[in-house]
């Protein structure tokens, strides 16, 4: 008995072959022995089912179990079997401007400056207060926190992030898309230094993981440049591939009447302008090639956000202007054009119809969902869900009576029976709880000081599932070599004196982001408790506020 606790204990740190030799060379614990030499293919299966977060803790278990879970074939095991979130959940990234000590005081040292030069110049300083917002560059401090988050996951301390995304100061990046529990950030191309074709990859669920991608493809006159607008992932060929959008600065001709173009400045406008003209695939890993590939040429600047949706090998683009959702399957690197359903918006006078579509892509049930304006009336909604045979399929219809028709679907989910849907104009929101037993609509008001304050303060990651997907993995850097692991265990042991500071930076960003973090987990909140206490409780919820 002593010695089969020994062959136990050794197996548990991990010393399954010495364990298992010792237990062989005795007669008495042939059941020890083939209890100990479990087929390693066996535990990645077991292993595989477990959530994210189980795998990763289940890596303390020895040496060996984390060398199995860390393995990339484990990776792609994982992402094939493992366990959902539980329902309801609301993956999001909620952003937050966090403003140092450091940065207030360099804006009431600018302001006294500013008091100073109007004094030197014989003016007075009551207009004080009017230019609050005046502030030297060199001063500014201030940066922008991005949380990863997961709504009602069911973790003891559910207002805590999964990971703090892009710590680095003076970071504008926007949240593009997620493919294979990975997710992709990117800059906006607002500024100089807010280069669009970089984008951040990272795994929320892995921390310390995080692989910068480039499309350094700009021509030598510098008037080509990429918008990063997806990730996907090709199962047949198994390659993860970035989607951008190709933009070209071209003069700013004056139209007449008579359709003669001429070279001229517009009024207000700038000689030149930045142009979206294609779309182009750019493979990553090692099938990476120098130059993207155009899959769509002829974009005629339609407005194409920055976002998308990756479902089952295939991305999908938002074309409002020409009134299509892009489908992009990732294998075949071919584009599929699917009209919105409804009509698009007569405008008075006669004028060129608008876009029907009231909300960006989403995912619901495991289908692409989008929201339009039903029979082109503004002010009535319709929820459409796209079937596998590419046909849209309404879901549900309403009346919009909160909120002003300039209203977008910031999100919808399935409650059973039923259908949350959340509204939002600008810093207003307005909750609809639709029942599809009896096709009423119930209307929430949103609690007081809670609801985020600007759209931009989150976005929802649709179609998000926890995996153990490295970015490494996906740029092709597959084992690091020695010396690149040493550089990286040098890095860690002298940068763990940052942590203190990180943590404060953390800190700042979630104090920041409380609305947010707050208004998602009353969502889901109410979504628990649908269908069931619809009429019992949840439509009148907000006179207790």
């Amino acid at each position: 008995m002593k010695r089969k606790r020994e062959d136990a204990a050794a197996a548990a740190d991990g010393e399954i072959p010495a364990a298992a030799a010792r237990m062989a060379s005795s007669s008495s614990s042939s059941s020890s022995s083939s209890w100990g030499a479990i087929c390693d293919d066996v535990v990645r299966n077991i292993f595989a089912r477990l959530l994210a977060r189980d795998a990763v803790a289940s890596m303390a278990l020895s040496r060996h179990h984390r060398r199995l879970i860390t393995s990339p074939e484990f990776a792609r095991l994982h992402c094939r079997h493992g366990a959902p979130l539980p329902r309801p959940h609301i993956a999001y990234v909620a952003t937050a401007v966090v403003a140092t000590h450091r940065d207030m005081f360099g804006r009431v040292k600018s302001l006294e400056q500013w008091a100073e030069q109007r004094a030197k110049h014989g003016f007075g300083t009551g207009a004080f207060a009017c230019q609050s917002s005046y502030d030297d560059p060199e001063q500014d401090r201030s940066w922008t926190y991005h949380g990863f988050h997961v709504a009602g996951d069911g973790r003891r301390r559910g207002t805590d992030p999964m990971r703090v995304l892009a710590r680095q100061k003076r970071n504008d990046q926007n949240y593009v898309g997620t493919c294979n529990g990975v997710v992709l950030l990117a800059g906006k191309g607002e500024a100089e230094d807010d280069d669009p074709s970089i984008g951040l990859l990272l795994n929320p669920a892995v921390a310390g993981d995080e692989m910068k991608v480039s499309l350094d493809c700009s021509s030598p006159d510098k008037r080509t440049n990429y918008h990063i607008s997806g990730l996907g992932y090709g199962p047949r060929t198994r390659t993860y591939k970035l989607l951008a959008r190709k933009h070209e600065f071209v003069l700013n001709l004056k139209v007449y009447p008579n359709g003669r173009k001429t070279r001229g400045r517009v009024s207000g406008q700038p000689l030149y302008i930045d142009r979206a003209d294609e779309l182009v695939v750019y493979s990553l890993g090692t099938a990476a090639e120098q130059q993207p590939r155009t899959v769509l040429a002829g974009l005629d600047n339609d407005k194409i956000p920055g976002r998308s949706l990756y479902m089952d090998g295939a991305v999908y683009l938002l074309n409002a202007d020409k009134g299509t959702v892009l489908a992009f399957d990732v294998d075949d690197e071919a584009i599929t054009p699917i009209d919105l359903p409804g009509e698009r918006v007569v405008v008075e006078g006669g004028g060129e119809p608008r876009s029907h579509a009231k909300s960006d892509l989403m995912e619901m049930s495991g289908h692409v969902c989008v929201a339009t304006a039903d029979g082109g009336d503004e002010t009535r909604y319709a929820i459409w869900l796209l079937m596998g045979d590419r046909r849209w399929e309404r879901r549900c219809a309403f009346r919009n009576d909160y909120l002003s028709s300039a209203a977008k679907v910031a999100g919808v989910w399935d409650c059973g029976s039923g259908l949350l849907i959340l509204l939002q104009s600008g810093d207003e929101i307005s909750i609809v709880i639709h029942d599809d037993v009896t096709q009423e609509v119930s209307h929430l008001d949103a609690p007081p000081n809670a609801p985020p304050e600007e759209e931009s303060d989150y976005r929802i990651c649709w179609g998000y599932k926890p995996t153990l997907v490295s970015p490494a993995s996906i740029i092709g850097d597959g084992e690091l070599s020695q010396h690149e692991q040493q550089r990286r265990d040098l890095a860690a042991y002298v940068l763990a004196a940052l942590k203190p500071a990180k943590e404060l930076d953390r800190r700042m960003g979630q104090h920041a982001a409380l609305r947010t973090v707050c208004f998602m987990e009353f969502l889901v909140r109410i979504m628990q408790k649908l269908p069931s206490l619809l009429h019992h409780g949840i439509t009148d919820l907000d006179r207790f506020y």
